[in-house]
């Protein structure tokens, strides 16, 4: 069952502010530092969803979808979409 983060962007549409990013085949989430600006989320088949954001503290943003993608996980299989509240405000989020 497909599940996906539904992730608010400061530089999307006002009328659609939001991106999904797949729950599925993730092999990770990575921050290459607890002040970054960007969280990777790795997937198996070697794709990547990269989030831009403003400056992590502690890691914050990589917890908090990495913690968003296992509760996504647990939801009932009607439940597609699973809304986050990062604790930064995210600007883009490129599909690669």
């Amino acid at each position: 069952m497909e599940k996906y983060l539904k992730i608010s962007t400061s530089t999307r549409p006002t009328a659609n502010p939001y991106q999904l990013v797949s729950c599925s085949n993730v092999a990770h989430v990575y921050s290459a530092s607890a002040t970054a600006t960007s969280t990777r989320v790795d997937y198996t088949d070697g794709t990547t969803a990269t989030v831009t954001h403003a400056a992590a503290v502690a890691f914050d943003v990589r917890d908090a979808l990495s913690d968003a993608i296992l509760a996504a996980r647990k939801t009932s299989w009607t439940d597609i979409e699973y809304s986050v509240d990062t604790p930064k405000v995210v600007s883009t989020i490129t599909l690669a």
